[in-house]
């Protein structure tokens, strides 16, 4: 789950998710046993383990226990919200300036700037958008063709 990939950053967030999940247990006012139980846990001790930090559940258990106990991945690793649309709106104006400025480039090479121009826009979401919200670009675009 947080295995490096060769040529991307790591991942942010935390894999130490021990304390959230034994506050949201608490939270509920649930006992160790009963919140197990819910999550179809093999037993309570299998719980303390995670909220120790001392293993990791699978992805089925972690799914099983953010519904248990009303939490999501992205709030345990302390994920930042993605938004979907966004990134969908940068990846058709990152096309639209490789269309423009004839450029091609590895499949690699243009997730990263994706998500870079994602990252600008997330940092400073009004900045880089026109007097009607759309998308502007254009002073990303000098970096753009520098990276390109």
């Amino acid at each position: 789950m947080w295995e490096k990939i060769e040529g991307f950053s790591d991942l942010q967030g935390t894999p130490k998710i021990g304390k959230k999940l034994r506050d949201a247990r608490e939270r509920l006012g649930m006992s160790g046993e009963s919140a197990a139980n819910s999550a179809g846990l093999s037993s309570a001790q299998t719980l303390y383990g995670y909220e120790k930090d001392r293993r990791e559940p699978d992805f089925s258990a972690l799914i099983r226990l953010c519904n248990t106990l009303g939490e999501t991945p992205n709030s345990l690793f302390s994920f930042p919200d993605f938004n979907r649309a966004l990134m969908a709106d940068v990846m058709v104006a990152v096309d639209e300036f490789m269309i423009a400025n004839r450029r091609k480039v590895d499949a690699r090479i243009k997730a990263q700037l994706c998500f870079a121009v994602y990252d600008a826009l997330v940092a400073e979401p009004d900045k880089l958008r026109d007097d009607n919200g759309q998308l502007d670009l254009s002073e990303l675009m000098g970096l753009m063709r520098l990276a390109l």
